[in-house]
């Protein structure tokens, strides 16, 4: 009985460390409700690069972390490919650079005052100059 109790303790535990929340994070005043995956993937591919009511994108990122590393699975990608994707992008004169930012925090604020902008968190977050949209990640292998 006491093996079968641990059996199942130890794959609840598991079931609940595969999924993660993450949440995408606009200005408050953002007009877009919902952003798909795929448009996600096509906004961090920089192959969109204005928003449909106008105005450049504003793509903004953490320089490291679990957060990170949850958000550049969405997108099936690496920090570190998304990073050299990026610095090709500057180099080669078709993108701005990424806005990145050590903390949480500094990007909630960055994001609070650019009315453009997108970025990531934690789902723990709370602020209320931030709109949040939220997506359930799986890590696991597909």
């Amino acid at each position: 009985m006491k093996k079968l109790f641990k059996t199942i303790l130890i794959f609840n535990l598991l079931i609940n460390l595969s999924f993660s929340e993450l949440v995408l994070i606009v200005h408050k005043d953002f007009p877009i409700e919902k952003i798909s995956p795929k448009l996600l993937k096509k906004i961090y591919a920089n192959k969109i690069k204005i928003w449909p009511h106008g105005g450049s994108i504003i793509r903004t990122v953490l320089r490291k972390g679990k957060t990170h590393k949850s958000f550049c699975k969405v997108l099936n990608q690496t920090p570190s490919y998304l990073k050299r994707f990026w610095k090709k992008q500057v180099f080669t004169g078709r993108g701005p650079s990424l806005k990145r930012f050590i903390s949480a925090q500094d990007l909630i604020i960055y994001i609070s005052t650019h009315k453009n902008a997108i970025g990531y968190a934690d789902s723990s977050i709370n602020n209320k100059l931030i709109k949040k949209i939220t997506l359930k990640i799986y890590k696991g292998k597909k």
